[in-house]
This record gives C-alpha cells, structure tokens and sequence, in this order.
C-alpha cells in the first residue's frame, strides 16, 4: 500500500512538471503583449504580433522547459531549463537560466546571463520579413540591393580591402530593421552569424553567453531610430562648419604650400569651402605618420592653420590612426603587421593623446579623418583589459571613435568634428560621420557607394558621405566628376578628394578642367551652403527625427516596390534625391505614393506610387520635393566666400512650405545657429480652405515662400492682412516676415 501511495505521490509530482514545463504565459507591459505557450513567446505590438520567438539557445542547445518565474508591470521573469550537457566540462545536472523581459517605451529588451554560458542563439519564425541593416558592403555578390532576406551575413568587421567592389567600406551594427513594424539589437561587440529568412526561420548567433537583446517597434525608421538612439546615445553633435564642403588632397607633396595654394585657388574661382584637411604623409617617422607631429614640409603649423581659419574662415583637420606602422616607440603595442596598439592600455592611452593634443591640438587642428582598424587588425593578442577575443574587432572601432572624440571634446568641445571608415554600433554618439571606404573612381564605384549609403542609414548611422570622384584615381571623365559632385553635395556629409590615391596620377582639381565643369563644382559647393541649416537641423536632431539620408523602405515600410531600392533616398522629410548614375543623363525613379514636385519647377507635379524617366542636363541633379513638407536655406556660415560674397552679413532664412491635402499636418525642427543652437519647432496645418505655419521666434529674418495651387485670397500674420508676392509659374506665395517675434501665417486659399 505505502509503495502504491509513493508511486502516485511521484506520479502526480511528475504530471505538474509537465503542466509547469507547459504552461501557458500571457503578459501585458506598455504597448507591448506576450503571448508564451509551449516553450515559444510570441510578441505583439498592441493586438499586432510582431516576432514569434520559437527558441533562446545557450551553448547550441535548446531548452527543455520554460515556466513563469515573477512578474510585474515592468518586467517578466522566465525561467529556462537546459540539458547539463549544454555545459562542455561538467554534466552532472541539468542547468537552468533566467531571462528577465522588461519594456523601455517602445523596446523589448530580453537579458540573462547565466556563468555557464558561451554562446546564444535566437531562433524566430520567418514571417516573410525583408531584412535591412547589418553591413555596409555589398554583401553579398556585390548585390547592390539592401534586402538581405535569404542571406547569411557575419556581424564582424572584416576589413578586407577590395574584396568588395567599394575598398573598405567597414561599417557593421548587430541592428537590422525589416518592414514588418520592428527591428533587432543584440547590444553586444561579439561577433556574431544571422541566417535570415532561410527555411522557416531566422537564426541569430552571437560568440558570448549574455544575452542582451531588443525587438524596437515602429511604423517607420524614424519612430525605430528614436528608441534604438535611447539605448545607445545620442548621435555626435556637427558643427556648421562640418556641414559644408570640405576639401583634400591624398599626398600633399608640396606640403603646406600646397595646401594653401589649393585654397586660394578655390577662392579666386568662387568656390566655397568651410573646412579642409591633409592626409597622411605628414608627419615625422614610420609611414610618414608615427610621430604624429607635422614634418618640415608642414612646418609652423599654427602659422598656417591660422591662416585657413582667419582668412579663408574655414578649420582644418587632420588623417589619424591607432597604428604606428612597425614604429614601437609606443607603450602598449599589439605585434601586428601596422601596429596598432592597445586602446584599453592606459599608458598607450597616455601617450596618444599627449601627441595629438601637443602637436595638433595646440595648433589649430579641429578634427579628423580616421583611418584603418579594420585592416589586418591583430584579433588574438590580449588586451590590457582582457577584453575576450570574440569581440576585439568591433569593439576596437568603438573604441578609436571614442577616443578620438575624447581627445577632441577636451579641448574644442561640441567645436569638432571626426568622421571614419571604420565603425561599429554605439559608435554614433563619437563619430561625427562614415564615410563610403576607398571607392573606385568609375559610374559603378559611385553606385556602389550610393549603396553604401542606403546600408548605413538602415543600420542607425545618422551622417555619411564619399570621396567624391573616387579614390582610387586622378583624373577622371567631366560627367562623371559632375554627377559625383551633385551626389556628394546632396549627401549629410560632403568632402571632395582633388588627387589621385597616393598622388600617382594627375590630380582632378578644377582649374585642370572645362568652364563648364568649373561652374558645375561652384554650384554644388554653392548649393551645399545654401543647404547649410537645413542639413545642420536634420543631422542636430537625428536623435528624434532619424537619420538624414533616409533609404525609401525606411521611409514606405509598406511599399513593397522600395525593398529593393538602392539607388534613391530621402534627404530628411523634404526631398527625394535621385542621382544619375551613367552618362545619359537619363535615369528612372520611383516615386512612392502621394504627390511629388519638381525641385527646379515647382509648377510641376508628379503623382507617386509608379515609376517615372526623367532627364536632367549635366548642371542639374533629379530633385523631388515632397507634398506636406518644409525645409529651409540660407548661407549661415560664409567659409571662404566672405572674401567675395557681398551678402555675407546679411543672415536671413528661406522657409519653403509645400502644403498638404486637407487635415494633413508636419513639423520641421529648426535648430537656430544664432540662437544658442536652440531648437524649435515649425508647424504646418493644412486644412479645406486655409494653411496655417506657426513660426517660433527666429534669429533672423525668414523669407518665406508657399507652393499652393492657386493665388491666395489673402495671407494674414496674427490675423493681420499683409503683403505678398505670387509666381504663377512656380505656384508660389511670398512674403517677408522679421526676427525675434512668434508669428501664425494663415494663407486663405
């Protein structure tokens, strides 16, 4: 009798495992809802499901039970039972790990980190995602198409010269975003492996045992990139002078002579430029760079770094990197064939900022471009911090974007600026901007850097540009030059390489080059500072407003025809930019949903959802500009046009509105450079008979002009009949209004 009791006291004991191991799990937290049942959690965005989680492996293997631990209004606790075998060296008994789930506004963020652990896998059903983000190569088959569904893609950064079509284009993120309302960040510098979409599911491997991961939900990139900017900081602020053109040459064999004469002649062809820098060789030992001092060729730096800023009013900034290049006269040095040393070394530390702060910053020097730590990075040897071996790589870029903006910040404060090839997540609130890698100087090394681009702004990266012409060549053919030029300026970053790599080869300055061409660099270089507060409002907000350079998909999630979509993109909310990519001035563009205007002739209106040819002579870039948007110009920062632009102290804005259909509204946050970078907010509301634009008080006064279809009845500020201009041909509405008062314009249709 006692043994038939304890066979079912053991019986029963078993069954409630079962049920426990089994048991159904639903929690609601914010605007999110988990649904858990048979070892899966499913999780929705209010009644939306969003991700099915079939399973959170440790170690490759799978959990054999999942059971509710606690749970709050902040957070659900669950627990996880594994095989012992999960742990190579002891296997006497099954193990066990906590994942704590927890909401931060519109993230998911799953944690654990159980001691035993060396790996994580998260499995999720495919639910036909298309997936973007991850890297910036054109991964894979140098497919230009951002769509990674069905691919399996390294979360490394592999510099790995050409092995690519674009040389060195080395940004990677643990972060993709897809068009089903979410995105994943696994916030972690291991090195890690996704399969996605591939056989019924989506795999993603990380080489460590914590688990740190969110699932971000959005309508669109700009709601994900708000929260994805919480989690990992604010992008880096961009002065005015980092938001125009910015010149260089790849070998200044002439030395500060030559970088002077560049500007002058630049000025006396009327082309503007904020800022310049010189690449390496300048310096005193190994690759004429290991001193990081500036040789004789460079000698009296402050002289003529005093000269560029006082009179040309522009900065200058210089080529660094963490290597000393078989020079180890250097504390804290990784054997490595460039001889990178250790960023985690506090003498390497020590002595790097010593250099740079005694031989540049003293001078005059206010940024930089930072090159390598993506190439041939010694990944095997420790680290002074013992930063495991699976995550060196990315962690390294991290860190020299952190560094560098340490170094500067101490002593130019939000004055700097550092932009580079190489980077990794969280590296945005260090770096100023990406730029494209070492790209070929042809039409397909432009698209492919287009590409590039595309990639960076799904992966959160809020700033980039290219070498416009290329790298890898001198001179190059006058359309092609054009086209490259018209792309960069409309890019959130603009720097303009005048030589060929290492100088081999005649150089492409302007002067070398037609009327026709020297015109084409003056009006990109005019229209990028004409682009000034606009581009300095959409990069100083980016942590609310997203990213500058907005790919279609991220813009029209629900657009399938923008997946694949490569070779356009938004410049903030405002314009679409299409650049010709061949030598017929001819390209198709597709134009999302809604209606669209020409930029040249306002008069004209396209409506979206369907492609469309358009030609542009070579003077002319395809522009598009978006109904119920509003973007502002006006030369704020003169650079060296103050040497013969007449209007340089005549500061006043140009707000440009272009209303939408009834009952739609939109917002431009404005970020006043005269005003202590103040940010405010310009409001449009579009309704049946009016358009009312709200206009904070401004440092300046505003020119403001209003695309409507017909002359207005009237046009009233504060309720005040006044004055106005109007332009048949362009549609527009124009009128003057002052400086430092708030102002309602009503325009009666």
């Amino acid at each position: 009798m006692k043994t038939t009791i304890r066979f079912l006291i053991i019986l029963l004991c078993l069954s409630s495992a079962r049920l426990s191991a089994q048991q159904d799990i639903s929690w609601t937290s914010g605007r999110f809802k988990i649904l858990s049942s048979n070892k899966t959690i499913t999780v929705f965005d209010s009644t939306t499901p969003l991700v099915k989680i079939f399973s959170i492996n440790f170690n490759f293997a799978a959990p054999k039970s999942m059971v509710l631990g606690k749970s709050t209004n902040l957070s659900l606790f669950l627990i996880l039972t594994y095989p012992a075998e999960t742990q190579y060296r002891e296997q006497s008994e099954e193990l066990s790990a906590t994942i704590e789930i927890s909401v931060l506004n519109n993230a998911l963020r799953f944690r654990s980190s159980p001691e035993w652990a060396s790996n994580v896998t998260i499995q999720l059903e495919d639910g036909g995602e298309h997936y973007f983000g991850i890297l910036e190569p054109l991964y894979p088959n140098n497919q230009k198409s951002p769509d990674l569904r069905g691919e399996v893609v390294d979360v490394d950064v592999l510099g790995d010269g050409n092995w690519y079509h674009e040389n060195y284009a080395s940004t990677w993120s643990a972060f993709y975003m897809t068009n089903k309302g979410y995105a994943s960040f696994f916030d972690s510098f291991s090195m890690g492996k996704y399969k996605l979409g591939i056989n019924g599911k989506t795999e993603l491997y990380h080489r460590t045992g914590q688990l740190d991961w969110y699932i971000i939900a959005g309508k669109d990139g700009d709601e994900i990139m708000r929260q994805y900017y919480e989690i990992i900081g604010k992008p880096k602020f961009v002065p005015m002078w980092g938001v125009g053109p910015i010149g260089w040459r790849d070998q200044n064999n002439g030395g500060k002579d030559e970088i002077l004469s560049d500007i002058q002649h630049m000025t006396d062809l009327q082309i503007p430029f904020t800022g310049w820098f010189v690449d390496r060789p300048y310096s005193h030992g190994t690759h004429e760079w290991s001193k990081m001092d500036f040789a004789e060729k460079f000698a009296n730096p402050k002289e003529w770094i005093g000269t560029i800023r006082t009179k040309y009013g522009m900065e200058f900034m210089t080529w660094v990197t963490s290597a000393t290049f078989g020079d180890n006269d250097f504390p804290g040095m990784l054997p490595s064939q460039e001889g990178y040393f250790d960023l985690t070394n506090p003498e390497a530390m020590k002595e790097f900022k010593r250099r740079l702060t005694e031989f540049q910053y003293s001078v005059g020097v206010k940024g930089h471009k930072i090159d390598r730590a993506d190439q041939l990075f010694p990944q095997m040897y420790p680290w002074y911090d013992k930063t495991p071996v699976y995550e060196r790589r990315n962690k390294y870029v991290f860190l020299l974007s952190k560094t560098i903006d340490d170094f500067l910040r101490e002593v130019h404060q939000d004055d700097q600026m550092n932009f580079a090839r190489a980077a990794f997540h969280r590296c945005q609130p260090f770096l100023s901007a990406v730029w494209g890698g070492d790209s070929r100087s042809s039409w397909d090394g432009m698209a492919a850097n287009l590409a590039n681009a595309v990639r960076c702004s799904y992966m959160g990266f809020p700033v980039w540009g290219s070498d416009v012409g290329g790298y890898l060549s001198g001179r190059i053919p006058e359309d092609l030059y054009a086209r490259w030029l018209q792309f960069g300026a409309w890019c959130a970053f603009y720097e303009i390489k005048i030589d060929d790599a290492g100088g081999k080869r005649e150089d492409r300055v302007p002067w070398k080059y037609s009327q026709r061409l020297q015109n084409i660099f003056k009006d990109c270089n005019t229209q990028r500072m004409e682009l000034q507060p606009y581009l300095y409002s959409l990069i100083n907000t980016s942590f609310k407003n997203g990213v500058v350079m907005k790919p279609l998909a991220y813009v029209f999630p629900n657009d399938q025809n923008t997946y694949n979509l490569w070779n356009e993109y938004m410049l903030g909310n405002a314009f679409l930019i299409a650049p010709i990519l061949d030598s017929t001035n001819s390209r198709t563009v597709y134009l999302p949903k809604g209606t669209w205007y020409d930029y040249y002739n306002t008069g004209k209106v396209y409506t979206g959802g369907q492609e469309f040819t358009v030609t542009q002579p070579l003077e002319r870039i395809p522009v598009f500009i978006k109904m119920n948007s509003m973007y502002v110009t006006g030369m704020m920062l003169t650079g060296n046009s103050k040497l013969w632009n007449n209007k340089q102290n005549k500061k006043e804005l140009n707000l440009f509105v272009y209303p939408g259909a009834s009952g739609k509204n939109a917002t431009f946050e404005y970020v006043d450079y005269y005003d202590m970078n103040k940010e405010k907010t310009f409001i449009l509301e579009s309704k049946e008979r009016t358009v009312d634009i709200s206009l904070p008080a401004l440092s300046t006064d505003v020119l403001v002009s209003v695309r409507i279809e017909k002359k207005p009845v009237s046009v009233t500020i504060n309720g005040k009949k006044v004055d106005f201009s109007w332009d048949p041909h362009l549609k527009k509405a124009v009128l003057r209004i002052g400086k430092n008062v708030s102002r309602t314009i009503t325009v009666l249709r």
